[in-house]
């Protein structure tokens, strides 16, 4: 999985089955991605599927109990709130990756909160998504958000993942797309790079998902 784009959604969650999503990632270049809804990690052809839960909660409880119900997966996402949702989180939750940071403002995720998630192995997601289909303020709030997790990641080491939020092959983005819109985003090339090889990164060595109670 040298290339994963880190949240796609195929039926029944999107529009799309696996075997198609499969084909469409491999000629975009990629070899691997996180599939939200998928019973189980997978290989289709030559792209590697790790299976994702995307939860999205407003506090610790609702969060534990959202994980409580769900199956197992490979890889936690979680959307991130306000800073105490974050911190509470990052400091009591065990997650992969922290999502949706395109509608928090900038103080949602701060200094205290990229020491946590490079501390605890928890990336941040830039949902590439927000880029294309958002216009007017609302994108240039998630560029500006983007940006400054860029400066952040930089600064305190936390990982980066990068996804397209495909729900059907139209959704979906080439590596070299990820690459043009990534720096777009803020992101320079090894950042891109990097990115890129994270979800397989999340899971070696292995961590176990669970709760901290």
């Amino acid at each position: 999985m040298k290339t994963a784009d880190a949240c796609i959604y195929p039926y029944p969650v999107g529009d799309t089955s696996l075997r198609r999503l499969a084909d469409e990632l491999e000629l975009r270049g990629f070899t691997g991605a996180i599939a939200v809804g998928i019973p189980a990690g997978c290989t289709v052809g030559n792209v590697r599927f790790l299976s994702g839960a995307d939860i999205t909660a407003n506090s610790v409880k609702s969060c534990r109990d959202a994980l409580r119900g769900a199956p197992k997966t490979d890889v936690v996402m979680v959307h991130a709130g306000d800073a105490v949702f974050n911190r509470a989180i990052l400091g009591n939750i065990s997650l992969n990756i922290l999502r949706g940071i395109h509608h928090t403002d900038r103080r949602a995720f701060d200094h205290v909160s990229a020491r946590m998630a490079a501390d605890r192995g928890v990336a941040v997601d830039i949902d590439l998504s927000r880029i294309i289909v958002e216009s007017g303020s609302r994108r240039q709030r998630a560029l500006e958000r983007y940006r400054e997790i860029s400066r952040l990641s930089q600064k305190y080491g936390f990982m980066l993942t990068i996804s397209s939020g495909g729900r059907s092959l139209v959704g979906l983005r080439s590596v070299r797309a990820f690459a043009r819109l990534g720096a777009v985003a803020g992101l320079d090339e090894l950042q891109v790079c990097e990115a890129l090889s994270t979800p397989a990164a999340l899971l070696s060595p292995r961590r176990s998902v669970e709760v901290i109670k």
